[in-house]
């Protein structure tokens, strides 16, 4: 019996072999890397979030600059015109602005990598949306993005989406 069954599973599996090699599928890839890096849209967008970070990297800056004078005046001053006192509170001085000044570069980066990603997900979305009317259209069965190891010529439609995407 379970030798029977095993013959019967063997041939369905072969038939099924069988009808899945013959039917043509239709196989697209995309690079959704090269797409991104090479739209207007995203460029445009990653100007506007230099602009808006703008104020935060230059306080950064003032505030870089500001700590190094303090440290100049420190190494300048510590054995002549600071008493003991003196020298200990500046370097305390000197220890807090650098871990405040350290924060509000870690926040600064952070938030921006945050925004950055926002508008990489939402471009990829509308790429996404704009690859799957491609596949419709065309009349593709499986559409591959990224992570590929190889796609040849053939199946490479990552020009042809480019170019609906700049036509928009």
């Amino acid at each position: 019996m379970l030798k029977r069954s095993l013959i019967v599973f063997a041939a369905l599996a072969a038939c099924m072999q069988a009808s899945i090699a013959s039917a043509e599928l239709k196989i697209g890839f995309y690079n959704a890397r090269t797409i991104l890096e090479s739209l207007p849209a995203l460029q445009n967008e990653f100007k506007k979030l230099g602009a808006e970070f703008e104020p935060q990297k230059k306080e950064i800056a003032d505030k870089r600059a500001a700590l190094v004078k303090l440290q100049e005046d420190i190494s300048k001053n510590a054995g002549t015109i600071y008493s003991e006192e003196e020298y200990k509170n500046k370097q305390l001085e000197f220890q807090s602005k650098r871990r405040e000044l350290q924060l509000l570069s870690e926040d600064t980066e952070r938030l921006a990598e945050v925004r950055q990603n926002e508008v990489v997900s939402k471009l990829q979305s509308s790429v996404d949306q704009e690859v799957r009317k491609f596949a419709e259209e065309g009349g593709y069965d499986l559409i591959l993005r990224s992570g590929v190891l190889y796609a040849g010529p053939k199946v490479n439609i990552t020009q042809k989406i480019l170019q609906r995407m700049s036509s928009k």
